[in-house]
């Protein structure tokens, strides 16, 4: 074969998908794509950053599974190192076939008997815990049980969705010590708290790294097929958003959120686009740290449920849509603070930063609350 670095990156691409199906056997290869046929699973992957010094190469690839049973397609950012651009994308790829993919196909081959419960305004939602779960662990010490640590919390962050993600990751390096809790490729700052405190709470520090992959798949008894994509969804967040955008008072504004009710083809989702979008607008504009928590109010009573963002398939959806809508249309800074001036966190953090001088990254807020009648459903 000749030297990897002259191949065409669509050689590249073959080269290393054909490595990850001798590490995960039972794909076949079509184009730049594997296809693992009995369990109905795809993948592919994309080229990140590459960079080299001193003969060392640290490369990231992007991985990307599609199933039926994935809302949308789980795209897993792995990055590795080598001696050359060769040794550093095959251990990236290896790595990947051995924490996640085989976790993945294992847990789609044979959903396990042991199960899960989550629990959604009366609605019960059961899931299946992999048989096997790989944990990877490099350096000193112990190896701590990652799943073990967060697993008492999960239920209150699984949704209605057929199949979920989680992702753990601690790295203590000595002066620094770091965690993430990811659900669907989205971090969550409480469940990471939680991982984080029971990990570090030992005043010894040792050079390690731990990595845990876990799929957990929807019962079929509990499931119920979503009416909405997020296509949908991104659609729907794109023209609320041209709305609220030109509502300057509060009577535009009320207008507004008439307007959106109207053109959405369900009550939920409308609740969902006026409550939540500004909130992601006031985040995606300020960086603070945020609250997992969300609290529907039902017919302005007392708050009974308190559900978290994982558990709202919208929120993720009108996350990504914001984040595109502000990368494609370039709104002006005028049609921007129209939409944040409906944001209750943005208000909250704007004025203890004038009035108490606090720092942004510093401020906790608190859960969002919106307001919902009998009709509302979680999806």
């Amino acid at each position: 074969m000749p030297d990897f670095d002259t191949l065409q990156p669509n050689e590249q691409r073959k080269f290393l998908l054909n490595l990850l199906a001798e590490h995960a056997s039972g794909a076949v290869l079509e184009g730049n794509t594997l296809h693992y046929t009995s369990q109905a699973l795809h993948v592919s992957l994309e080229f990140g950053q590459v960079q080299s010094r001193e003969n060392q190469f640290r490369v990231q690839l992007l991985f990307i599974l599609k199933h039926d049973w994935f809302d949308e397609d789980f795209v897993n950012p792995c990055a590795s190192i080598g001696n050359s651009l060769q040794k550093a994308m095959e251990n990236c790829t290896v790595e990947f076939a051995e924490t996640v993919l085989q976790p993945v196909l294992d847990s789609l081959a044979n959903q396990g008997s042991e199960t899960i419960s989550s629990e959604i305004i009366h609605e019960t939602h059961v899931f299946h815990i992999p048989e096997k779960k790989l944990q990877i662990h490099k350096g000193n010490g112990k190896t701590p049980d990652l799943w073990e640590i967060i697993k008492h919390k999960l239920p209150e962050y699984l949704g209605t969705k057929k199949a979920y993600w989680i992702q753990l990751f601690s790295a203590d390096m000595g002066q620094r010590r770091f965690c993430e809790a990811k659900i669907n490729g989205i971090v969550y700052p409480d469940l990471t708290d939680v991982l984080y405190s029971e990990l570090f709470s030992r005043k010894k520090r040792e050079i390690s790294i731990d990595k845990l992959f876990v799929l957990l798949i929807q019962d079929e008894s509990t499931f119920q097929p979503c009416p909405f994509t997020k296509q949908n969804v991104g659609d729907l967040a794109y023209l609320a958003l041209d709305k609220l955008k030109d509502a300057s008072d509060e009577n535009s504004r009320q207008k507004a959120f008439q307007k959106i009710h109207q053109f959405s083809p369900d009550y939920s989702i409308a609740v969902e686009l006026v409550a939540f979008l500004p909130e992601i607008m006031a985040h995606a504009i300020v960086s603070f740290r945020d609250n997992d928590a969300l609290i529907p109010v039902f017919n302005y009573g007392k708050p009974e449920f308190e559900l978290k963002k994982s558990q709202v398939r919208s929120f993720g959806y009108m996350t990504d849509a914001v984040e595109q809508y502000l990368r494609k249309y370039h709104p002006s800074k005028e049609e921007v603070y129209n939409i944040l001036r409906i944001s209750g966190k943005f208000e909250v953090l704007t004025r203890a930063m004038q009035d108490k001088g606090i720092k942004a990254e510093d401020l906790r807020l608190s859960q969002l609350v919106y307001f919902v009648n009998d009709n509302y459903h979680v999806w």
